[in-house]
């Protein structure tokens, strides 16, 4: 071995001591409750694999996770009793038929309007007789783009008050979605082989065409009221409507006291409900959650249909699931806590959060426990971690530069990182990723580095149960080597960030005046901006409301205004859409929209010239599937 070598292991010992957080005075230690160990490692990763029928290589617990959250490879209309229905194998949402007095009740309506024509028609080829929908019943605005399917002259549509509003912030035009779709796209495994090692090994990825799909929307027409339990009349069936606040703040469940049935939305799964998601998100609350399932609890149900589980029949059954899916919650939250008292960091309260097996084993085949404790302590108290060298840290470029000279230049840690990728098992893997980290930030053309990731990272996805996780480490590796493909051209996250978050000409046409501005608002170059001032009125053809925008302090303020300023422009919808996009800027109003663009940033998105794939075109009413936001 080399010296150069040498001075390079003892480097990585230092910085992996950094890495694990041992940034603590020596007399922090006596506060904590536990040390991790050194050789710690998430019970979510395993070295055990097994592979799949579609030949993926996985963790064992992938195998399990269908039956877990009542997944189907078929699509069926299983039948829960006599006059309930769960419509299963379109995604992983279940839809509910209930036959009530005056018709039908459907809870829920798809991701589409194909599925949710598929639906209604295998349920009337099951009963052998057309169905007549009397109502139908949304647990959240995730999947409601089935409605038109579903909906007969006389439908009632009952959602959540907000849930329309919801809906379209975030399915509507968003300087945020490129990163959310992109995000999913690698959460899913939307662009993995379908089979051989590198396949999803269960229902929980999604394939390209669900990206896209036909939407049948109809917003409700009977509203719940924000955070009250309602007791109602549906189609002459009696049913208590309560908050569930899961995933979305307008998420409701449903009681049928006649059936002694509770129908909930991702409470009560076979996986422990993801407090966070790894494409990102919105807090979860898990106080709110608490506080929703403790209505859930007092029913004493004796059928639970959860539309992310399977069907639960007996009252032993139901509660002891209901339990199990709580206290996983309440544990993760209260013990991060405590560890938040004792002075730990998010890293050290997710590594040292001690959860019973029983409420954990075989439980983490969606998210993983680590990463929600570090979502409730981000959530809680913030990013600071209490280490004073994150209030000021080096540049992301220059912390890496300094580590790799410390450790003896980019050889060594290249020989170091291959080496440990080499010998391979969950520690080195794990640091070969650190290490290529910091290669990857000096050089992300370095192809030894690129080759050394994509093996750590692909090893580690094929030993861990989360599907969450699993989709990220696989699409590394794939992107990596240029096998994440699109419609047979390699890609990479990047690129498709730039194709999904690109809004079209027509898409920015059908949208409001106020989602285009505000779209254009945070195009904003402060640099260019800076010392410059504009203000001016605006009116959109179609639309009554009058506009003020100001720019000022390298920010652009748009308000509502009942009265013209004397710089007063008439745009219409194509105007406005093509000032989003900058394809074209209008002169009107002396060219203050020419000033205006002179201080837009779109390099983020595709240029026009640019070919999109068929796969991310938005044509008339497609749009992206709901389920890309769990």
């Amino acid at each position: 071995m080399t010296s150069q070598f040498s001075k390079a292991t003892v480097a990585c010992a230092i910085l992996a001591s950094m890495a694990l957080g041992f940034h603590q005075n020596a007399g922090a230690a006596a506060k904590h409750p536990a040390k991790t160990a050194v050789d710690w490692h998430s019970p979510s990763l395993s070295m055990e694999t097994v592979t799949a029928p579609n030949g993926a290589i996985t963790n064992p617990v992938q195998l399990e996770a269908n039956a877990l959250w009542g997944l189907t490879e078929s699509k069926t209309a299983e039948k829960v009793t006599s006059d309930i229905y769960a419509l299963r194998g379109w995604g992983i949402a279940s839809s509910y038929a209930i036959q009530a007095p005056e018709g039908w009740i459907i809870i829920d309506t798809g991701d589409s309007t194909r599925a949710a024509s598929e639906m209604r028609e295998l349920l009337e080829q099951t009963l052998g007789k057309k169905v007549k929908v009397a109502a139908i019943l949304l647990t959240h605005w995730h999947y409601a783009d089935g409605t038109n399917a579903w909906a007969d002259q006389g439908t009632e549509i009952w959602g959540h008050e907000h849930l329309d509003r919801n809906r379209n912030a975030s399915k509507g035009v968003s300087i945020k979605s490129g990163f959310y779709q992109t995000r999913a796209i690698a959460q899913f495994g939307v662009f993995h082989p379908l089979t051989g090692p590198d396949a999803f090994p269960s229902l929980m990825r999604f394939f390209p065409e669900k990206l896209l799909a036909e939407s049948g929307y109809q917003p409700p027409n009977r509203l719940f009221e924000d955070g009250k339990v309602l007791d109602i009349m549906v189609a002459g069936e009696p049913v208590q409507v309560a908050p569930n606040r899961t995933d979305t703040g307008d998420s409701v469940a449903f009681y049928f006291p006649r059936h002694s049935l509770v129908i909930t939305n991702m409470m009560v799964t076979g996986a422990i409900f993801n407090i966070y998601t790894l494409r990102g998100g919105a807090f979860r609350n898990p106080d709110t959650f608490l506080n929703d399932a403790r209505w859930v609890e007092s029913k004493n149900a004796e059928v639970l249909l959860d539309i992310h589980g399977p069907t639960l029949k007996g009252n032993k059954v139901v509660q002891a699931a209901i339990e199990r899916s709580v206290d996983q919650v309440q544990l993760i939250h209260d013990q991060t806590m405590r560890l938040i008292a004792s002075g730990m960091g998010p890293r050290e309260a997710a590594e040292n959060l001690y959860m019973p097996r029983h409420l954990r084993q075989g439980r983490e085949a969606y998210g993983q426990v680590e990463s929600h404790v570090r979502q409730i302590y981000n959530g809680t108290v913030g990013w600071f971690d209490g280490d004073v060298y994150e209030i000021n840290p080096l540049s992301v470029n220059e912390e890496a530069r300094k580590f790799v000279e410390m450790m003896g230049g980019r050889n060594a840690v290249r020989k170091v990182a291959a080496e440990a990728t080499r010998k391979g098992g969950l520690s080195n893997w794990r640091w070969s990723l650190k290490l290529t980290s910091l290669l990857l930030q000096l050089d992300a053309k370095d192809a030894d580095a690129r080759k050394i990731r994509a093996d750590a990272a692909r090893a580690l996805g094929q030993r861990t149960s989360s599907a969450n996780a699993r989709g990220f480490y696989l699409t590394e590796a794939l992107q990596l080597e240029g096998n994440l493909k699109v419609e047979g051209r390699p890609m990479t996250l990047d690129t498709i960030r730039a194709f999904v978050g690109t809004p079209s000409l027509d898409q920015l046409m059908a949208t409001k005046a106020e989602e285009n501005l505000q779209f254009v608002r945070y195009l904003v170059n402060p640099s260019k901006a800076e010392g410059k001032r504009l203000a001016f009125t605006m009116s959109v053809e179609g639309e009554p409301q009058l506009w003020r925008l100001e720019l000022r302090n390298s920010v652009l303020v748009i308000t509502e205004t009942s009265t013209k300023a004397s710089t007063h422009i008439d745009l219409s919808r194509r105007e406005l859409a093509e000032l989003a996009l900058g394809t074209s800027v209008s002169s009107k109003g002396g060219g203050v929209l020419v000033d205006l663009n002179t201080i837009l940033d779109r390099s983020h998105l595709i240029p026009a010239a640019s070919a999109t794939p068929t796969t991310f075109e938005v044509k008339g009413k497609r749009t992206y599937s709901d389920e890309l936001e769990h």
